[in-house]
């Protein structure tokens, strides 16, 4: 398997930008922009977010040439399949939770999506299903993710 080329772990950092920014603006900056105009800008990217982490998979699952061709290829193709669909329904039901509700409701959906996707990807990272560093890669991601939308949600809360 490849390893994960540097241009893709800068641009996998990159991809934090927008929820540090949103959440900065959202908790410290005394802005003529509403919130809840933020708050949904921050629902919609952790929803493309999430959409893109399963293609990852996705591409995997329809990669066509095998290194190794094994008896369960099909349920392996299966099960990436799977986490390549999951993340973007669960990041659907966030942004249509905070359009039809509100933002808050879909940033708590996204909050608890965001790990569980990881532990998903977790299990393919042990299958080596993953370039190596991925995973590594993906918790700094992840933890950085979850504090802003977290912070978010405390300081909309109190």
């Amino acid at each position: 398997m490849k390893k994960l080329p540097f241009l893709g772990v800068v641009l996998m950092l990159a991809g934090v930008l927008p929820y540090v920014l949103c959440t900065c603006a959202i908790v410290f900056y005394d802005s003529r922009v509403p919130v809840p105009n933020l708050l949904m800008a921050e629902v919609l990217y952790g929803a493309i977010s999430l959409a893109f982490i399963g293609a990852v998979h996705w591409g995997q699952a329809l990669e066509t040439e095998r290194t190794i061709i094994v008896a369960s290829a099909a349920r392996t193709d299966h099960v990436r399949l799977l986490l390549g669909v999951v993340p973007a329904l669960l990041g659907w039901i966030a942004a249509c939770l905070g359009v039809m509700w509100q933002p808050l409701g879909g940033l708590g959906v996204l909050a608890v999506a965001f790990p569980l996707v990881a532990l998903g990807e977790r299990g393919a990272w042990r299958r080596g299903w993953v370039p190596p560093g991925y995973m590594g890669m993906r918790w700094v991601v992840t933890a950085v993710t979850e504090c802003c939308l977290f912070m978010v949600l405390l300081v909309r809360f109190l």
